[in-house]
């Protein structure tokens, strides 16, 4: 069982992916892998999910709680703010001058 991506709008208006498995939770490995597997999927993104007591559903699909699991993703490019903590994002781990390692791990 693979993930399927789709975009929409979350309520505010902005721009979400919206990543939906039909069976099981998504891990973020899993989801990681599965975004590599796409050239527009690259880049560094946030991921909003919600806890709860009853299931953690987030709302997606019309109030009807899938059997599987949906994340809603964010994309956070170089030199925008975060959805979450909304600091400036720069990912830029690389020197582009001379290639040394800006951000240590």
């Amino acid at each position: 069982m693979g993930i399927d991506f789709t975009w929409d709008t979350d309520i505010r208006g902005n721009s979400a992916l919206i990543a939906r498995k039909s069976r099981g939770k998504i891990s973020i490995a899993e989801l990681q892998a599965e975004m590599s597997k796409y050239y527009q999927y690259e880049g560094a993104w946030a991921v909003i999910f919600k806890a709860s007591e009853e299931s953690g559903h987030q709302g997606w699909d019309s109030g009807v709680d899938p059997k599987g699991d949906v994340l809603e993703l964010y994309r956070v490019g170089d030199g925008e703010e975060c959805p979450i903590c909304t600091t400036t994002f720069c990912g830029v781990d690389f020197c582009p001058h001379c290639g040394e390692r800006i951000k240590e791990d």
